[in-house]
């Protein structure tokens, strides 16, 4: 074997690593009181809540993530397309349904996907998946008509707090508010999978719940306040199992969870609210879902938590 010469050799040595490497630690930033958001949407709390450096990225350094090169919208435009299908036949068909309810729902979503901008072969994919959804939501919308409701589709509604540490507004966009005369049903359509009740009471999941305090609080759209008498998630699919209903809270217990779930907010508020509160990176790995990632790389958790071991965390 050739005898490596002594530059080759020193190069080496001085390139091979020496002692722990120094990892970065969890960021820990505290940016001024007044520099923390005073509005955020309930899907932005979700996020607070499971990992608060992502706030931190998104509303106090204004941060927005960019698509990856090559990134696939099917998804998003899927998603859209029927929440778009979905409105436009509550619209059309607010009480009694036609006949052709399928019929119709499945014209709907073929329409909104063509005009989401789906191709010839992303159809032939979608129109299968599309026929399989409307019979499922068929029978859905059937039975929930059945209940006698007012349906009011993609509603904004907000609630002002006033807090010690000064104004902050809670929004929120509905999907679906079902009126009843006891009470409101709020559905939120996905066709990615649904939180998990657990995650909903323990307050990781809070977009539901805290719809409901919004609810309870100003009403939405010409009604008065009215509390949450059910609160759903709706997962459109189409495949083999077209369709999943999945209801974290009913009755009695959908208004308590929402009261938590708006008292859990107001302390969260007045915790962030001192200067000494830290947003810390990746709070709650165990829920974080599809929540991760958009500002991972900023955060360095690759370094700190996978390759450093650092896993503990607590505001």
């Amino acid at each position: 074997l050739e005898t490596p010469s002594p530059h080759l050799a020193l190069a080496r040595a001085l390139d091979a690593p020496t002692g722990r490497p120094d990892f970065a630690p969890r960021p820990k930033p505290t940016p001024p009181v007044d520099r923390r958001p005073r509005e955020l949407p309930v899907t932005g709390v979700e996020r607070w809540v499971r990992d608060p450096y992502a706030t931190y990225a998104r509303y106090v350094l204004r941060l927005k993530p960019l698509d990856r090169p090559g990134q696939s919208a099917d998804a998003l435009l899927r998603g859209q397309a029927i929440h778009k299908a979905l409105e436009r036949f509550v619209n059309d068909w607010p009480h009694a349904l036609p006949d052709d309810t399928g019929e119709r729902i499945n014209a709907l979503l073929i329409e909104e996907l063509v005009g989401a901008g789906f191709d010839t072969p992303a159809m032939a994919r979608e129109t299968p998946l599309a026929a399989n959804s409307a019979r499922w939501l068929a029978g859905f919308e059937a039975a929930r008509r059945a209940r006698g409701i007012d349906i009011l589709t993609e509603q904004r509604a907000a609630l002002d707090m006033v807090r010690p540490g000064g104004a902050f507004r809670l929004t929120a966009k509905i999907d679906r508010v079902e009126l009843s005369a006891t009470g409101a049903a709020i559905l939120d359509f996905k066709t990615g999978a649904p939180p998990g009740k657990d995650e909903v009471k323990v307050g990781f999941a809070p977009q539901l719940t805290l719809t409901g305090a919004i609810l309870a609080a100003v009403g939405v759209g010409d009604a008065g306040p009215v509390e949450a008498e059910e609160l759903t998630y709706v997962r459109v699919i189409g495949r083999r199992k077209p369709g999943e209903i999945k209801t974290p809270g009913s009755g009695a217990e959908a208004a308590a969870l929402s009261q938590a779930a708006f008292e859990g907010l107001c302390a969260r508020i007045d915790r962030f609210d001192d200067a000494a509160t830290p947003y810390l990176s990746w709070v709650a790995p165990k829920y974080m879902g599809n929540l991760g990632g958009n500002y991972d790389h900023l955060a360095r958790v690759w370094e700190w938590m996978v390759v450093g071991g650092e896993t503990e965390a607590s505001e």
